[in-house]
């Protein structure tokens, strides 16, 4: 056999495996997937001991020696970083064995549900997974394309550093590159729940197929859960089709976790669920490109990495769907020079214009859906910066609005702008640069709030409520130490907020601070804890 013969120098003798798995002792067993039982182990090569996962044929699943070749042939012939690399195989003794680099945090599908696994890790997962598909569709060679055919969250492996490695190779086509349209006429084959519906339909693959494929996975990383789940029996059993509806109805929000949302930036997952949302097009010729989800991902990373050690402060105002959010984050180095605010008695819309080199760059206008009586800018001088916000909230149409703004700098007070209503909120700093203004807007602005990058290691923002100073023993504050985490809040209150007792956590020890005010007691005490 050619192939075989190509690729001896990778062969393993099947007493070293069985050495390195104690002869496949349960203590070594890691894994069990389509192919068969995988196994964790060590093997000297070249004199040095390395760390392997050992996967062992079980022809019972389905799989057999078309499989088993496609895995060699692929992994000993194409090599890049999102690759999972083949260290050897063995086919003696009845076995078929693959050997591969360990992976040490096992596959993806893991970890969807992993509160631990932030937004920046998922987001760089899944553009290092978009790598690895971009490379075998477009930089594998000049005459051809491989369409992986099985891409799915349990195929994508993820190491020591989370990074992504896409494996299991055994259904993978070659099809010929130079041509617009790469597609082979195969019986259709895949994991239910990942596959492309099209190819489902008429048998033909083609590269746009691995491309749904891919989106599936995209929101399984999004929305924190696998692309079916069996006992669900309604709308939310597929992921797929749930996703394009909550795309199409600006309901995204209800299906994503609720704690990875509170560390996107609005701008990053528009972008992101835009390129997931294209990629499950039922029209093939509608679907994105390898290569384009690769910029959009990396545009999205960019986006969510720029805001690394802002603070959000906010949001004042209601909440509301992804489409209708709005950001605006300065560019670095660039200097806000003016704030155009179209007003009457409520806020309607804003826009921010910056310079750079004597350059200016206008926003979007964010709101404005309605016009308003006046439109006002507020102008800043060359050391003239943002200090304070005050604002107040009002009602329309039912509508929990912005109805005034003032900004505040280091020379005077710009505003109010609206009309000032009773609730109001107040955004001080004392130290640290206004980054950005971010909230909801349609025909008015909805809510607001701002972000700010400090100077120093704790920046203070607020106060609320009382503000004066009071005697020493009046004041109270908490203030984690290095590597402590707050795990829980008691919050005695009524009609009011009693008192607060705030308990942290450092390598398993807990600590509870003094009870902050408390003098009266309230009629209830519930505690808040936070994983």
């Amino acid at each position: 056999m050619s192939l075989m013969e190509g690729v001896q120098h990778l062969k393993i003798p099947l007493k070293d495996i069985k050495l390195a798995t104690n002869n496949f002792g349960d203590d070594n067993f890691i894994a069990q997937g389509g192919f068969g039982k995988v196994y964790l182990g060590q093997i000297t090569l070249s004199g040095q001991s390395i760390t392997v996962a050992i996967k062992r044929l079980d022809r019972r699943l389905g799989q057999g020696d078309r499989e088993f070749l496609m895995e060699i042939q692929m992994l000993s012939r194409y090599k890049h970083k999102n690759l999972i690399s083949l260290i050897g195989f063995c086919d003696e003794g009845g076995e078929s064995i693959l050997v591969y680099e360990h992976a040490k945090h096992g596959s993806l599908d893991r970890y969807l549900s992993y509160s631990n696994l932030s937004w920046i890790q998922r987001l760089q997962i899944s553009l290092g997974a978009a790598h690895g598909f971009n490379y075998l569709h477009n930089d594998v060679g000049l005459q051809h394309r491989v369409l992986h055919r099985d891409i799915k969250s349990s195929n994508i492996l993820l190491n020591e550093n989370w990074e992504a490695k896409i494996s299991d190779f055994g259904l993978s086509k070659i099809g010929p590159s130079n041509v617009e349209f790469t597609f082979l006429v195969t019986n259709a084959c895949g994991t239910f729940g990942y596959v492309d519906p099209q190819y489902v339909r008429t048998g033909i693959l083609t590269k746009e197929s691995d491309v749904y494929s891919f989106g599936v996975v995209l929101f399984e990383i999004l929305c924190g859960r696998l692309a079916l789940i069996d006992r669900y029996q309604d709308e939310r059993r597929f992921l797929s089709s749930l996703a394009q509806v909550c795309c199409e109805d600006n309901r995204l929000d209800e299906i994503i976790d609720p704690n990875l949302m509170n560390q996107m930036k609005v701008c990053s997952l528009k972008l992101f669920s835009m390129a997931a949302y294209q990629c499950l097009r039922d029209n093939r010729s509608e679907r994105p490109t390898m290569g384009w989800i690769v910029e959009k991902l990396e545009k999205a990373l960019e986006l969510q990495a720029s805001s690394k050690g802002f603070i959000r402060v906010g949001t004042w105002g209601r909440s509301g769907n992804p489409p209708n959010q709005w950001s605006f984050e300065l560019e670095k180095d660039h200097k806000l020079v003016k704030i155009t605010i179209d007003h009457g008695n409520v806020i309607y819309s804003l826009m921010f214009t910056s310079e750079f080199r004597g350059v200016f760059y206008n926003s979007e206008k964010y709101g404005g859906w309605a016009g308003g009586e006046t439109v006002s800018e507020v102008i800043f001088e060359g050391d003239e910066e943002i200090i304070g916000i005050n604002g107040t909230i009002g009602s329309r149409d039912g509508f929990t609005i912005i109805s005034s703004l003032s900004f505040q700098t280091n020379k005077r007070t710009h505003g109010p702008f609206g009309r000032v209503t009773k609730v109001v909120f107040s955004i001080p700093w004392d130290k640290g640069g206004l980054v950005g203004f971010y909230g909801v807007a349609g025909y008015y602005i909805d809510s607001f709030g701002i972000y700010v990058k400090p100077n120093e290691e704790i920046i203070r923002v607020g106060t609320w409520g009382k503000t004066g100073t009071g005697s020493p023993q009046n004041i109270w504050y908490l203030q984690l130490e290095t590597h402590q985490h707050l795990k829980m809040i008691t919050i005695d209150h009524g009609d009011l907020i009693y008192s607060l007792i705030f308990t942290t956590q450092y390598r398993g020890v807990t600590h509870t601070y003094e009870k902050a005010g408390g003098w009266n007691g309230g009629e209830t005490v519930s505690e808040q804890r936070i994983h």
